[in-house]
């Protein structure tokens, strides 16, 4: 009996350990296309939140950073959204041996990014399950975010554009949902469209959908200012125009006002 109340006790005792250490917390430093500057960062479930620091300004936060992982590596935004939503950098990236290693796109410039301590900043992970700035007090990204309904605006290293809405109704607790995305700057028109109303989401909105004409379904799940729209089944093929998607990075778009 003693032994079974043992091996129960350590395996409750393991899974809490696994349940708290899912989320990691870096610092990088480095240069992305010749500017030194500092990455503060956590990464949960392949997915990060944080921000870019430029160096030598008194570690005034001027950048967001969102990134989720897809084939081994982390397609990376870092972005400023003090007026609108302006898309800085994009990444390509893989964390190797705690550094931030890769590219940036379109040009294909390398990044290498060193993991650091830094004794001048406040620990990121002071809020368990989160985000801490650590220079910016009250600055907190959480790793979940759901505050039914808003614009969310995507852009890609080829300036390919798009757009996420998702509004709710009052009277019956549904909601819409619209997706649009373009084929970029060089092809007019819309290459990829989706329109759904009446959806009922759960309480922490995160969701899945199948486009009824041609099978295809993805997820959408949402973060503290930003969303990931990924592929689950059927090839998007038949839905969009030719080589067209809606997967990816969607940033929220600040209030106004």
């Amino acid at each position: 009996m003693k032994a079974k109340c043992f091996i129960l006790l350590f395996v409750t005792t393991l899974s809490l350990q696994l349940f708290a250490g899912d989320m990691e917390y870096y610092f990088w430093k480095g240069k992305i296309n010749g500017s030194d500057v500092k990455l503060a960062c956590a990464v949960k479930d392949g997915v990060m939140t944080g921000e870019m620091f430029e160096d030598n300004v008194e570690y005034e936060a001027i950048y967001n950073v969102a990134g989720y992982e897809t084939d081994g590596m982390y397609d990376i935004r870092i972005y400023n959204d003090n007026d609108g939503v302006n898309f800085m950098y994009f990444m390509r990236c893989e964390i190797k041996g705690g550094d931030l290693i890769g590219i940036t796109q379109p040009n294909g410039n390398k990044v290498k990014m060193k993991k650091f301590k830094d004794k001048y900043a406040s620990p990121i992970n002071r809020e368990p399950g989160m985000y801490s700035s650590p220079y910016i007090e009250g600055k907190n990204f959480r790793m979940e975010g759901w505050d039914r309904g808003g614009r969310y605006l995507y852009e890609n290293p080829m300036h390919v554009k798009g757009e996420l809405t998702l509004w709710g109704s009052m009277n019956d607790d549904s909601y819409t949902l619209s997706i649009r995305r373009d084929s970029g700057p060089y092809n007019g028109g819309n290459d990829a469209l989706v329109d759904a109303s009446g959806l009922f989401l759960p309480d922490n909105g995160n969701f899945e959908y199948t486009i009824p004409y041609c099978g295809y379904t993805f997820s959408v799940k949402f973060y503290d200012h930003f969303l990931v729209i990924r592929s689950l089944f059927g090839p998007p093929s038949g839905c969009f125009g030719s080589g067209a998607a809606i997967t990816g990075i969607y940033i929220l778009e600040p209030a106004k006002g």
